[in-house]
């Protein structure tokens, strides 16, 4: 009886690491696939997903999956793309519905896990800009996102140095417009955009962004 015991909790727990270890590799994604998926993408994000100001689209590279992930979801829930003044957002609302799938879903992100941030050159801010900038990014954005703008999944905030500061600054303007953030079911949405209107005025913002700008990628 002890043996027969002992045989059904090995059996279960070697199902549980299986069925766990499949879960893993699904979630995974097939980046061969994904890469077929990508090209819908390549048109606003770009071939290597270094984004495009003139479209209105960030980069891809160098975000976390995780991130991304959640922002596909939000787009397919109705959370973000359905407010009025919103272009960028409408126009993504479709292109989301085309990995709403799970595993299209999963492909997709992976092949984007594959590229690589793009070195680019660091602004040369003036030092009234540059220590304005570090102070309100400490004051007001550090604790979430961390003092190197790398984010932090725990707090659902994600990498800043890879965004554009034209991305960025055009972010924290719908934040505080009520573009984004709106819906009452998006959770981190709100909590970025009670913290976007604790930036008192356009040079902080401003001044915000220029000094992301200037941290290691």
């Amino acid at each position: 009886m002890t043996k027969t015991i002992s045989s059904f909790f090995t059996l279960g727990f070697l199902s549980l690491v299986f069925n766990s270890a499949m879960a893993f590799s699904e979630a995974q994604g097939d980046a061969e696939n994904g890469k077929n998926l990508y090209q819908t993408c390549v048109a606003c994000h770009g071939d290597k997903g270094q984004g495009n100001d003139a479209m209105q689209a960030p980069s891809l590279a160098g975000q976390y999956t995780w991130y991304l992930s959640m922002q596909l979801d939000n787009y397919n829930a109705g959370k973000r793309g359905t407010q009025a003044g919103d272009t960028a957002g409408m126009q993504m609302v479709p292109m989301a519905k085309l990995v709403a799938d799970e595993k299209a879903k999963a492909d997709v992100l992976a092949y984007i896990a594959t590229f690589e941030v793009e070195a680019a050159a660091k602004p040369e801010l003036d030092a009234d800009t540059l220590r304005n900038g570090n102070r309100q990014y400490t004051s007001q954005c550090a604790a979430c996102h961390g003092n190197n703008a790398k984010g932090n999944e725990a707090l659902k905030s994600p990498n800043l140095t890879t965004l554009s500061a034209d991305y960025l600054t055009r972010q924290l303007q719908n934040y505080k417009a009520g573009i984004r953030g709106y819906h009452q079911d998006d959770k981190y949405g709100r909590q970025m955009r009670m913290m976007a209107n604790t930036i008192s005025n356009d040079k902080n913002l401003k001044d915000i962004v220029s000094f992301i700008q200037t941290l290691d990628k």
